[in-house]
């Protein structure tokens, strides 16, 4: 019976850390950027799972100290996939599933970034009637567009613009539903190391992992104390 070739991190009975982080990455594509992995649906807030990976990887090879190997091996690779921080891509909006540019193309394609919507693109859906009818109500006609211009820059990661919207009116008129809609369009992107704020009204509808990946986040650049 032929025996399997071991893997090339595993030749002659000798183990090499670096080829193994190498043969991982190949295997599972990620970056660690200020200490968290991210893929490209974004960060990964259960590093057990990346741990447990290792593991399985491991074990056919070693019959003792595996779980302590696999936990020296994950913080060798945070060094392996270490990039210094991703970049601002100010010409596109990353969707779930895909990446929408601002001149209409979209690409199922998915790039390593902080910032990615939780809402799949759909370039044949209908038109919201029901919220243009909601605008058309309450604004005239210029400022639906400037609003709705405003509602897209901030889809954005950036704030060359220098702008800020102002709502003013009466009260029961639909200010605040705007606000909803936007904050439903905008909680995920609330990202601490890009924005360094957090609206702390979206965590209840938040994974409880995503929030304590946050609030650590938050710890280490001295917004926050304590517990």
């Amino acid at each position: 019976m032929e025996r399997n070739e071991p893997p090339r991190w595993m030749q002659d009975k000798h183990f090499n850390e670096v080829l193994f982080c190498e043969d991982f990455l190949l295997a599972h594509p990620m970056v660690c950027v200020d200490g968290s992995f991210f893929t490209v649906e974004g960060r990964v807030a259960d590093e057990e799972g990346i741990r447990k990976q290792i593991y399985e990887m491991l074990r056919p090879h070693f019959t003792s100290g595996t779980a302590r190997r696999a936990s020296t091996l994950l913080e060798t690779l945070r060094l392996e996939a270490y990039t210094p921080e991703l970049p601002i891509q100010e010409d596109r909006i990353h969707v779930a599933n895909g990446t929408l540019f601002l001149n209409g193309e979209f690409r199922v394609e998915k790039e390593f970034c902080r910032n990615r919507l939780p809402i799949r693109y759909d370039p044949s859906a209908p038109q919201p009637e029901t919220w243009l009818r909601f605008l058309s109500d309450l604004l005239e006609a210029e400022d639906i567009l400037t609003l709705q211009e405003y509602l897209g820059y901030c889809l954005i990661p950036t704030n060359r613009g220098q702008v800020m919207m102002l709502l003013k009116g009466n009260g029961g008129e639909g200010k605040s539903r705007i606000g909803v809609v936007m904050q439903k369009l905008l909680m995920t992107l609330l990202l601490v190391e890009r924005y360094d704020i957090y609206d702390l009204s979206c965590l209840a509808r938040m994974r409880p992992e995503d929030v304590a990946a946050d609030l650590a986040a938050l710890k280490r650049k001295g917004y926050l104390q304590g517990r």
